[in-house]
């Protein structure tokens, strides 16, 4: 389902560590009727989202290039002065703001599929497994993506320039509260469907066989002209200066 799981490389790209879990080795439960019921469901949600998220891709771009605009002609060059390594707290603190570009860039970005992705989550929380691990992930992680997409992004400039006045140490408590969520709900909310699929295999061995195979298909397919990383690359040359934002991609794509 996750166009989170695949817009979310931009963050990694950004410093995060974000580690999917994977269930742990236990015991195959005994598959019932139910199980294999909800696997076949969960596939078909899955690439329903694929499909259905794909036709918004125009409004998804338009929306990333009018953010874009608008962060640009709102506080351009104010990081300028960013250092290139800094201290520590000045590189959490520029780690926090490219986080929070970042994100805010993804959120805004992917409302065009907020109802979407609703109606998909409320269709997998409801879904049974014998399997409680499958079962509590399955609904812990569909309740993730709404829940980020519900997150209100602060003022951007605002905490640029909070951040610039206090040594690129800072950003604002209303951009510190934002990273908190960001961080908390980034790791659930960018679990793709492949990886949830994988602990399902022996539900429905066949289908999930299939949807491995199909379900990467269908989001290369929404991946491609989407260019997030292209926009945010240049919101972040706006905000930081085209020097210093070259050199911080140079970083970013070092730690990739």
């Amino acid at each position: 389902m996750k166009a989170v799981g695949r817009l979310v490389f931009a963050l990694l790209a950004l410093g995060l560590t974000a580690v999917i879990v994977s269930g742990a080795a236990v015991a195959a439960p005994i598959v019932t009727h139910q199980d294999t019921a909800s696997t076949k469901a969960f596939i078909a949600s899955a690439e329903r989202y694929d499909v259905l998220e794909a036709k918004r891709i125009p409004a998804i771009n338009a929306r990333q290039a009018a953010y874009v605009a608008q962060v640009s002609s709102g506080c351009p060059d104010a990081l300028a002065g960013a250092p290139t390594l800094g201290s520590s707290a000045q590189r959490v603190g520029l780690l926090e703001f490219r986080t929070e570009a970042g994100a805010a860039l993804e959120i805004d970005a992917l409302q065009p599929v907020r109802a979407v992705t609703d109606r998909i989550a409320e269709l997998q929380e409801r879904l049974r497994f014998s399997d409680p691990a499958v079962q509590f992930e399955v609904g812990f992680y569909a309740s993730a993506t709404p829940a980020y997409l519900a997150l209100r992004p602060p003022d951007l400039c605002a905490d640029a320039r909070a951040l610039a006045a206090s040594g690129f140490e800072r950003l604002t408590p209303a951009g510190n509260a934002f990273w908190h969520d960001v961080s908390t709900l980034l790791l659930p909310a960018s679990a793709p469907s492949t990886t949830l699929l994988a602990q399902m295999r022996a539900y429905a061995p066949a289908a999930v066989a299939a949807a491995l195979k199909r379900l990467p298909v269908l989001q290369r397919r929404f991946d491609k002209p989407l260019a997030l990383s292209a926009h945010l690359e240049a919101l972040l040359r706006s905000v930081f200066g085209k020097s210093v934002g070259q050199s911080a991609t140079a970083r970013r794509r070092g730690a990739l």
